[in-house]
């Protein structure tokens, strides 16, 4: 009911902002919008000085929970563009009526990109099937992976230069300095895991199914197709963790530790808080490659 009642404000809310015809007076705004925290990261890393960047998703915030404010719409229909993960729930209401703004450009991050979809696919151990339930078709959350990062950076400089073309030479030049760093953070995130030698990982949701296959990983999450697991989940979850020599659980920031934790009491392992929607994205990856390695207390 919540999200139907949502989807109509939205679609209100835009279509007042767009008027009927679904048009606005061209932006001479040097705004640009994106979805959340980590895509600032790469917007400001390209372009530097020569857009303000402003996030939908304020830090600590869930984008599973999220709802534009209408003051957040009205900003966003008068900057130059919006860059979009393009699978957020949040975004598909509004997705449409901004890509139908002639004088608006929205950007969809995740074209391009080798998407996992279903409940388990990609590259990494199967054998957690039962734990690794996501309740999106496709598992949105592509930008924790290097491979990745690296598709999208290359879309965001094209799109940039699209918008700005006079500073074509600065964004590329910019995107190739980004395109070290990503490979830097690549290289510091296999070198951790390869000391720890640890294969399996445990985190609340199940946020790092692009991470995973990446660095040829199992992940094994707590929550069970969005919801909190049943006691024959725990008991089994429990089993494996022990079985598997896990010290550690990753819970997000975004989420209350009292089921983890619980889990955790179970089998003497400790909570580690990790923020896969944190602006720095290369301190997020290096931590979580701590975190899993056993390096974080």
């Amino acid at each position: 009911m919540k999200k139907v009642f949502f989807l109509s404000v939205l679609s209100f809310s835009l279509l007042a902002l767009f008027g009927c015809k679904g048009k606005l007076a061209k932006s001479s705004s040097n705004t640009v919008f994106v979805s959340i925290q980590p895509l600032k990261y790469f917007v400001r890393f390209i372009a530097d000085s020569a857009v303000e960047v402003k996030v939908l998703v304020a830090p600590g915030s869930s984008p599973e929970m999220f709802e534009p404010t209408p003051q957040q719409m009205a900003e966003l229909t008068q900057a130059k563009a919006y860059f979009s993960i393009g699978l957020l729930d949040f975004e598909k209401g509004m997705e449409q009526k901004l890509k139908d703004n002639a004088q608006f450009k929205y950007v969809d991050l995740s074209q391009g990109i080798d998407l996992i979809k279903g409940e388990c696919e990609g590259d990494h151990d199967h054998e957690n099937e039962s734990h690794q339930g996501h309740h999106h078709a496709v598992d949105p959350h592509i930008w924790m992976s290097a491979v990745n990062a690296k598709v999208m950076a290359k879309t965001i400089a094209q799109n940039l230069t699209d918008l700005f073309p006079e500073r074509e030479s600065e964004f590329n030049a910019n995107l190739n300095r980004l395109l070290v760093h990503i490979d830097s953070v690549d290289t510091k995130v296999r070198a951790i895991l390869a000391g720890s030698g640890q294969k399996t990982f445990v985190i609340y949701h199940p946020a790092l199914g692009y991470y995973a296959r990446d660095y040829g990983l199992t992940q094994l999450s707590v929550e069970q197709e969005g919801k909190s697991p049943s006691a024959k989940g725990v008991v089994e979850l429990v089993e494996r963790c022990r079985a598997k020599g896990i010290k550690t659980i990753l819970s997000q920031s975004q989420f209350d530790t009292h089921n983890t934790q619980t889990i955790a009491n179970e089998f003497g392992a400790s909570v580690v808080k990790v923020d896969q929607l944190q602006e720095n994205w290369a301190e997020s990856m290096i931590f979580i490659a701590n975190a899993i390695a056993g390096n974080v207390k």
